[in-house]
């Protein structure tokens, strides 16, 4: 092996190196296989006594995708209709009902919202100023903006909307822990998710559509909530004796809420707010059930609800049971009914149910809250779960930058003895007491269910807002059993490819066959090394790549087998032909194997998902199988014919 040291050095060490990269992966199908034969409890004590050996090999083991491993595979869709809402300082009636055309001609046709809005905007009237609608003085939009130096912010800010989704998407997947995310821009609008492993997709689904849009915001006056309440019964009555039996019944109810109190099961609305505070806002208490009979059967808004003004909760409506919201959300936004509520005043459910019925229904509150939120969550620098001392129940710990607090010190110095709300997507999580000036910045959102709850919004408020709301229009759900019979599937694919390529191999080769069989056999080590060694994931079309490297990996071989035959077959030595074989088809190997390389590197660029796991393969194949094809193969027949002056059969 004189001259050759360096060669089998490197062979050495790249296949050293490669096994210690799938190292932790035997060591993970090893605890797998283990386990397997173990009772629930015989597991529960392995696992706890080797955890991190554990937790660690499964880190460190090659990654399985989406359609192996089994997981979410999402599409979300930006709402750049809301979008282009919100960005709007000055809406009508007339933006209104354009941007409602907009939203659906663009579902219709498949075109940009902008585009569509635009349109709809110039046909009802061609002399339109989109300035008159938008402001925006740090962009340089003013009211002399013309109308196509809008037009492009407004495409700006939803092509932003897109990509500052993804960033936040992907900061929210990692924070949850899952392996080896893809998380890719599909469109326009559009934002592939796919996350393998995944056990819980409820949670997955909430993680990722949650705005995480939090707001401070004052509770209402509790005399202008009652005067809303008994306008919006009077509202749906359909007679005046009606209205008379609805309000007695209003007073019943209120009355048998009192009662009920006095035997233990009234309800809270929140905890006592000061800097040091984080009792929680009680949630699992009883209320009585009334039933719908009891608040007037002709009545709609009356039937649909538990209670109007509840004894006792001077910034809540009403109390429904959660199949009843989505009614009461309906009455509410008839016209006639929302007229009736004041412009500054925004109802709101709660996010968590106060209380149950006497059936097990849970119960939430509809709350008066004002619209003009005081603080939002772009002031919130960090957020950490915490546990009362008392309950330990969880709650979110919110420490806010100077400006939040020194905002959030004005506000609770103002508004000492009243309430204020916690929003979080547009839902209700706490509404506290204010009882002293809080100065500091820190704050705690309480009476949250679980711990699991408490962890979710600290990942959405550390991720940070999403700039538009996003709906999942697309999701499947890959279970483990279809993901382990792919794996078995591909095994028994890649093993039956390898045992038909190598006895072709050494039937028409003969003892050179044995040789590149050899070689073949340690490229697939090789793609898998590398593979783990780079973190790449594997999915099903990699396997197929694999099995196309196979079939190609020979193919090295068989130029030279034959160029080493027409070289013996000249009348030259072994030791020569095999020189030469090697020399003269070095060029036609590096031309298809480069060439095959650069169409992976495209694929890789332009494809997603499965056909970028297929991209991945087979560039890691053809670089693998050129190294054995070409050193691997070569050591082999130096050491076989210099060094053991073996005669060596090339078919």
């Amino acid at each position: 092996m004189k001259g050759n040291g360096f060669k089998v050095f490197t062979t050495i060490a790249f296949l050293g190196l490669c096994l210690w990269s799938l190292f932790p992966s035997f060591q993970s199908f090893y605890y797998s296989q283990k386990m397997s034969d173990m009772t629930a409890e015989e597991q529960a004590a392995y696992m706890d006594e080797n955890r991190q050996n554990i937790q660690q090999a499964r880190s460190e083991s090659l990654k399985l995708g989406l359609d192996l491993l089994g997981g979410m595979h999402v599409t979300l869709e930006v709402q750049t209709g809301q979008l282009i809402g919100q960005l709007a300082t000055n809406r009508d009636s007339t933006f209104d009902a354009a941007l409602k055309e907009a939203i659906d001609r663009s579902e219709a046709a498949e075109t940009p919202v902008v585009t569509a809005f635009v349109q709809e905007m110039e046909e009802r009237d061609p002399n339109i100023r989109l300035s008159r609608y938008f402001r925006d003085e740090d962009d340089g939009i003013t009211r002399r903006s013309e109308n196509d130096q809008v037009v492009s912010w407004l495409r700006d800010q939803a092509d932003e909307a897109v990509t500052r989704g993804m960033e936040i998407v992907r900061n929210r997947v990692d924070r949850y822990g899952v392996t080896e995310p893809s998380i890719q821009r599909k469109d326009d609008r559009q934002i592939v998710v796919e996350l393998p492993g995944i056990d819980d997709p409820d949670r997955i689904r909430e993680l990722l559509k949650g705005t995480a849009q939090l707001e401070f915001r004052l509770m209402a006056e509790p005399a202008r909530l009652q005067q809303v309440a008994q306008r919006l019964i009077q509202y749906y009555e359909p007679s005046d004796s009606a209205l008379a039996a609805a309000q007695t019944s209003t007073v019943d109810t209120a009355a048998a809420a009192d009662g009920a109190s006095e035997e233990g099961t009234a309800l809270t609305d929140g905890t006592q707010l000061t800097e040091a505070d984080t009792s929680e806002q009680g949630t699992s208490l009883t209320g009585p059930d009334t039933g719908s009979d009891a608040a007037g059967p002709s009545n709609p808004l009356v039937e649909a609800v538990q209670q109007f003004l509840p004894q006792g909760r001077p910034v809540t409506i009403a109390w429904a049971t959660a199949q009843d919201t989505s009614t009461i959300n309906s009455l509410m936004a008839d016209p006639g009914a929302a007229r009736i509520i004041p412009g500054d005043i925004e109802l709101l459910w709660s996010a968590a149910p106060v209380a149950s019925t006497q059936n097990g229904q849970e119960i939430y509150s509809l709350l008066g809250v004002k619209r003009q939120a005081e603080l939002t969550g772009d002031v919130v620098v960090d957020a950490s779960v915490e546990f009362s001392q008392q309950t330990n129940e969880p709650s979110v710990s919110m420490t806010m930058n100077a400006e939040g607090a020194r905002i959030w010190s004005r506000i609770t110095g103002a508004n000492v003895g009243k309430q204020v709300s916690i929003v979080l997507d547009r839902y209700v999580v706490s509404w506290p007491n204010i009882n002293e000036k809080i100065a500091g910045g820190r704050t705690s959102i309480t009476g949250l269910e679980s711990r699991q709850e408490a962890q979710d919004i600290v990942t959405v408020l550390k991720s940070g807002a999403l700039p538009a709301p996003v709906d999942i229009v697309e999701e499947r759900t890959v279970g483990p059993s279809l993901g382990e019979a792919s794996i078995r599937a591909g095994f028994i694919s890649v093993v039956v490819g390898l045992l038909l390529v190598a006895l072709f191999m050494i039937m028409y080769y003969r003892t050179a066959g044995i040789v590149a069989d050899v070689a073949l056999l340690l490229n697939v080590i090789l793609i898998f090394g590398v593979l783990a060694g780079f973190n790449a994931t594997l999915t099903l079309p990699g396997i197929a790549g694999i099995v196309l490297t196979i079939g190609m990996a020979v193919d090295a071989n068989v130029l030279i087998f034959d160029r080493i035959r027409e070289e013996q077959n000249a009348g030259k030595t072994l030791r020569a032909s095999v020189s030469s074989g090697y020399e003269k088809a070095l060029s036609a190997i590096l031309d298809a194997n480069i060439t095959t390389f650069f169409v992976g590197v495209i694929l890789y660029s332009f494809g997603v998902g499965p056909i970028q796991g297929f991209a991945v393969t087979l560039m890691a194949g053809i670089l693998s199988s050129l190294f054995t094809a070409i050193v691997v193969t070569r050591l082999i027949f130096d050491y076989m014919i210099l060094e053991r002056q073996m005669k060596v059969s090339y078919g």
